[in-house]
């Protein structure tokens, strides 16, 4: 079975409008069109799943308040996307063009159960705290309450997730155009110290340059090695995963799979997925098959998920007929187009969803039995962070399938069920919504997050110091043992 669910992206565009804009009706209109398209064409809504629809009375119900409220662009986006974030789920999402316009200089985490400063630019203009500080409050407010009220409720990230205080600590010292970066925080810079900092934000055309910030950036949000081998330690391999995007990576998977088929005899491989957002599970489910035959693997593969079901209707056909034509697809080219098929069927019964693959729960738990033992071959292990979503968490079920797999890492962002996205221009023009026309059902609870066996306490963006924690707490382990 292959999974396309590919988390949306945030694109960024410029807008000229050549006569004044009523803002207020256009927040209306889209809002409206936000509420009914998601409640006709959003998998998790037409199969009446609870984190959709709930979401979508609640927040229908607020955002068409909100929409009432806007007066400026600023105040249309921030309507927007705070409805969109009632979902808590990147699979659905709005884009309205934002982008990174200036920076205050510093780059804020939650580490230790408390935010710190973690990058402090060196050279700027203005006096900066130190990497180390403690962030005490922004506003006049404590920095968790600050962050809660005024960056939170406009990342589409749930706040039951670990992580989501510390993406809403990282975003909140850029400006994108909602207005959410504070003037001045205090900060604790030695014990029984405290200094207040203000922060103007210093714009990226302003000389900063946005590769400047993407370096910052890369310094703290990991990213696996580009795809390949790479050699960890004796009878250890490591095998990078950073995305499963065929029209990038797709030369370099096709040259991994005789590498990973050669290692008989290896003790350990290690699947690097850090960053991996999605795409064609495929490509992972191909290295499985590479490593213990194409049998095993190919039912690894229906391990991730025991049912597939899909929106029937034209606009999903057009989804499937779209992802046929591109070339980083062709993997799943035939699968792709029996669901073709399968939907055109289900449109002219008058079905409202489509079954395209799947079993019983029953049948589905006893094949995971079957696949708890592996037919010999290298142990693996999988690394794993925050970023991991969408079908690089459908390889995750797949490898955890295995009885003897070993994950690592930190905490993923909960679980999401759907697939396929579909974009759909707002009435407007000024923005799109991207739905997923697809639901998988799992042993996975939704929302629920992938956890490792072992937790890494360190910076998962330093390769160095990562892969060698990860060897070291390999090699401790006994046969057969998860942690």
């Amino acid at each position: 079975m292959y999974s396309l669910r590919l988390a949306p992206l945030l694109l960024s565009c410029s807008l000229v409008h050549a006569v004044p804009v009523d803002w207020n009706a256009v927040a209306r209109q889209d809002m409206q069109f936000a509420i009914d398209t998601i409640r006709s064409s959003h998998a998790g809504a037409v199969s009446g799943q609870v984190d959709v629809v709930a979401a979508l009375d609640d927040g229908g119900r607020a955002g068409l308040a909100e929409a009432n409220t806007v007066k400026n662009e600023r105040d249309y986006r921030r309507a927007m996307l705070h409805f969109i974030s009632g979902f808590g789920d990147p699979h659905t999402a709005v884009n309205v063009g934002l982008a990174i316009a200036a920076w205050t200089g510093i780059v804020i985490d939650r580490t230790d159960g408390q935010f710190r400063v973690v990058w402090s630019e060196p050279g700027w203009p203005h006096p900066l705290p130190p990497r180390g500080a403690i962030v005490d409050s922004c506003d006049g407010v404590w920095i968790g309450t600050w962050l809660k009220t005024r960056v939170a409720p406009f990342i589409n990230l749930s706040g039951e997730y670990a992580a989501s205080a510390s993406e809403a600590a990282w975003q909140s010292m850029y400006d994108n155009g909602l207005g959410w970066a504070p003037q001045a925080c205090t900060f604790t810079i030695a014990a029984g110290k405290t200094r207040s900092y203000p922060l103007p934000l210093r714009a990226v055309a302003d000389g900063i340059g946005a590769g400047r910030i993407a370096q910052v950036r890369a310094l703290y949000q990991a990213k696996a090695r580009p795809v390949g081998l790479y050699a960890l330690a004796p009878g250890m391999h490591w095998v990078g995963m950073p995305d499963f995007n065929g029209s990038t990576s797709g030369p370099a998977y096709e040259a991994l799979y005789p590498q990973l088929a050669a290692l008989k005899t290896a003790q350990w491989v290690v699947f690097d997925l850090r960053g991996n957002g999605g795409g064609d599970s495929t490509w992972g489910n191909r290295a499985l098959q590479a490593l213990y035959g194409r049998a095993y693997g190919e039912r690894l593969g229906e391990a991730a998920s025991y049912e597939k079901r899909l929106i029937a209707n034209q606009a999903t056909i057009g989804v499937y007929q779209r992802y046929v034509s591109l070339p980083e697809f062709a993997a799943s080219k035939n699968d792709m187009e029996a669901t073709v098929r399968t939907l055109q069927q289900a449109v002219a019964r008058g079905d409202k969803m489509a079954r395209e693959s799947g079993s019983t729960r029953e049948a589905a738990a006893a094949l995971m039995d079957q696949l708890r033992q592996r037919p010999g071959g290298p142990r693996i292990a999988a690394v794993i962070d925050r970023r991991c979503f969408s079908s690089c968490m459908n390889f995750l079920q797949q490898v955890s399938a295995i009885g003897d797999t070993v994950v690592l890492g930190e905490a993923t962002n909960g679980y999401s069920p759907y697939g396929e996205i579909d974009a759909i221009k707002l009435p407007s023009g000024l923005g799109t919504l991207r739905l997923p026309t697809a639901i998988y059902t799992a042993f996975q609870a939704t929302r629920a997050p992938f956890v490792p066996d072992l937790p890494y306490a360190g910076n998962l963006a330093d390769d160095t110091a990562l892969m060698a924690w990860v060897a070291t707490r390999l090699a401790a382990l006994a046969p057969g043992a998860r942690q």
